[in-house]
This record gives C-alpha cells, sequence and structure tokens, in this order.
C-alpha cells in the first residue's frame, strides 16, 4: 500500500511539473511550433479500441470520492480525409516530463495531407466534496504535415474551475465512458466522430484517495 501512494504522489508531481512546463516554462508561441517527425505504416488498431471491457462505470457523476490522476494516453485517429485513408497513433506518457513523452508510433496519410485533429480530456479529476486540487482539462492534437507527424498537448486556460467537468466534455461533440479496471486504476474513453473521421481517447488514471 505504502508503495502504491508514493508512486500516485510521483504521478501527481509529475503531471504538474509536466503542467507547468507546458504553460509557465515555455517561451512565447513555442507550443504554437510543434515538432514533426515521421513514423511507420500503422497495421492494426491499437489494443484499447480491440479489447473487451466488463468493467463499465458510467459516467463522471458514478466516480467514488478521490483524486484521479492521468498516467498515460492514446490518441488514435482513423477515417478517410482528403480523399484518402487515414491512421494515426500517438502515445502520451505522463510520467515521463522529457521532450520525448508524447510521439507518434503509426501514421498513415495522404502524402499532401496537412490537418489537425483535437480532443479535449482531463489530466486531473478531483471528486471530493471540498476539492483541494481540483480539474485539470488538456487538449490533445494529432497533425499531419506532408509525410511526417507531430503528438502534442497542453493545458487548456478555457476551462474555468467553477465549470462542470461532463457538460464540458460534451459541448465539444465528444461523447465518453469511464471504466474501473481495479480498485485503483481508471480509464476515459472519448470517441467524438467528424465527417469521414474518427477520433479515440483513452486515458488511464491512478487514485490517489488519501490525497491531504
Amino acid at each position: 500500500m505504502k508503495s502504491s501512494c508514493l508512486a500516485s504522489g510521483f504521478l501527481l508531481l509529475a503531471l504538474f511539473s509536466t503542467t507547468s512546463f507546458a504553460v509557465k516554462q515555455e517561451p512565447a508561441g513555442r507550443m504554437l511550433r510543434p515538432k514533426f517527425h515521421s513514423a511507420p505504416d500503422c497495421q492494426d488498431r491499437p489494443e484499447f479500441l480491440t479489447e473487451m471491457r466488463n468493467d463499465f462505470l458510467g459516467g463522471l457523476s458514478r466516480l467514488p470520492e478521490t483524486v484521479l490522476v492521468a498516467r498515460e494516453v492514446e490518441f488514435y485517429v482513423e477515417g478517410n480525409e482528403n480523399g484518402g485513408p487515414v491512421k494515426l497513433h500517438g502515445y502520451q506518457s505522463f510520467l515521463r516530463t522529457n521532450v520525448g513523452s508524447s510521439e507518434v508510433l503509426c501514421a498513415n496519410a495522404a502524402p499532401d495531407l496537412k490537418e489537425r485533429f483535437s480532443l479535449y480530456a482531463p489530466t486531473l479529476i478531483d471528486t471530493r466534496k471540498q476539492p483541494k486540487v481540483g480539474q485539470s482539462l488538456w487538449q490533445f492534437q494529432m497533425m499531419t504535415e506532408g509525410n511526417k507527424y507531430s503528438f502534442w498537448n497542453f493545458k487548456t486556460p478555457s476551462f474555468q474551475q467553477n465549470e462542470a467537468l461532463e457538460a464540458y466534455l460534451k459541448s465539444t461533440g465528444a461523447t465518453y465512458k469511464i471504466y474501473q479496471k481495479t480498485h485503483t486504476e481508471f480509464e476515459l474513453l472519448l470517441v467524438k466522430q467528424t465527417e469521414g473521421v474518427t477520433q479515440y481517447l483513452s486515458i488511464t488514471y491512478d487514485a490517489v484517495p488519501h490525497l491531504k
């Protein structure tokens, strides 16, 4: 139990440091210039879309009183864009705060496609009656530029703490489900459909129920 609490505490510190790095320490305009890299072709859909789940919890209102801290996220885009098929798969670890913490695992897109796909999702969820940490909402983006790709994210300043998180998520056009995998591990699965393209975002959280 002690090691689990230490790990959860480290996740919280890592997330705060990542948020601080992205919002406060980057020079003005730096976040608007993401780095693009080539990526191997996507062969199969990611495992989080093909695995069978029987641990459906429901909506945010069904969560226990706790703090959920994001540990990792996967973003997958598939469909047809600009007259051709597109598949993009990105991964982000919140345990690593260095530059390589997010990456494009694989990608398929038309050589001349220049597009941006985006989803909003919480990286901190505080369901306690008297929140001390509060909510933290981030924007995750997958971008294509020719035959190179980028997966990046940043904390969005548009979300206010007095806003209802569930209402905000629905206002973005996405639907979501929450799964409780273990007593201390949860998953949020977001799906957003636009014309010809479906975006999927899976975030795995660790619960920190006794955070002071």
